[in-house]
C-alpha cells in the first residue's frame, strides 16, 4: 500500500512540474508577443509622425515656391540663367545642362534647396544628394526639433494655369518638390513629392 502512495506521489510531481512548464512557457510567449505588439505600435506611431512631418513640410516648400513665383524678380532665390543668348528674357533657374557629370549627377545648380531645371538625362537628384533646403519639425514624443529636407526644382513659367481652358494661357510657373524626413539612425523615413503649379495673383 505504501509503494502505491509513493508511485502516485510521485506521478502527482511529474503532472505539478509539466504544468509548472507549460505556464512557464505561455507566460514567456505572451511577453514575447507583448514586446513585438509595443515594437509595431511604436514603430506605426514613429511611421506617422515621420509623414505628418513631411506632409507640413510639403506645404511650408509650396508656399516657397508661391513665394519665388511672385517675386519682383520672379525665382529670385534660384540661380540665375547662364546662356549667351541676349534676345531672350529667362526668369532665374532656367538652367538646363545639355550633359551630365561623370558621376551621371545634375550640372544644372541648386543653392540651399532650390534648384534650376533639371537635366532630364542625369540622375534625378533626390537619389544622388545635392544640396537640401531644412525646415525644422518639432517632434511629439521627444519635444525636439527634427530637420526635414526639401528640393524645389523649378520646371519652367510656361504652363497653362487652367488645363480645362483650351484659351488659358500658358503663364504659370511649374515647380517639382521632394520632401523627406530625416535621414540615419532606426527612426521611419517618409520621401513625398508633388508637382506645383504657381498661380499669378
Amino acid at each position: 500500500m505504501t509503494g502505491n502512495m509513493s508511485r502516485q506521489r510521485g506521478v502527482t510531481l511529474i503532472v505539478v512540474l509539466i504544468l509548472v512548464l507549460l505556464v512557464t512557457l505561455a507566460g514567456i510567449a505572451a511577453v514575447r508577443s507583448l514586446v513585438v505588439e509595443e515594437r509595431m505600435a511604436a514603430n506605426s506611431l514613429d511611421r506617422s509622425l515621420a509623414m505628418q512631418g513631411a506632409e507640413n513640410v510639403l506645404r511650408q516648400a509650396e508656399a516657397i515656391a508661391q513665394s519665388q513665383s511672385l517675386a519682383a524678380t520672379k525665382n529670385t532665390g534660384f540661380t540665375a540663367y547662364t546662356g549667351s543668348n541676349p534676345d531672350i528674357s529667362y526668369d532665374r533657374g532656367t538652367f538646363s545642362a545639355t550633359d551630365c557629370n561623370s558621376n551621371g549627377t545634375d550640372k544644372s545648380p541648386c543653392v540651399a534647396g532650390l534648384c534650376s531645371q533639371p537635366t532630364l538625362a542625369c540622375t534625378p537628384r533626390w537619389e544622388s544628394g545635392g544640396t537640401w533646403g531644412t525646415i525644422a519639425v518639432a517632434d511629439g514624443p521627444t519635444g525636439t526639433n527634427r530637420n526635414f529636407q526639401y528640393l524645389i526644382e523649378f520646371l519652367g513659367s510656361t504652363y497653362a494655369c487652367d488645363a480645362s481652358d483650351p484659351d488659358d494661357k500658358n503663364n504659370c510657373s511649374q515647380y517639382r518638390i521632394t520632401v523627406r524626413s530625416p535621414t540615419g539612425g532606426e527612426r521611419a523615413f517618409v520621401q513625398l513629392q508633388s508637382y506645383y503649379l504657381a498661380l499669378p495673383r
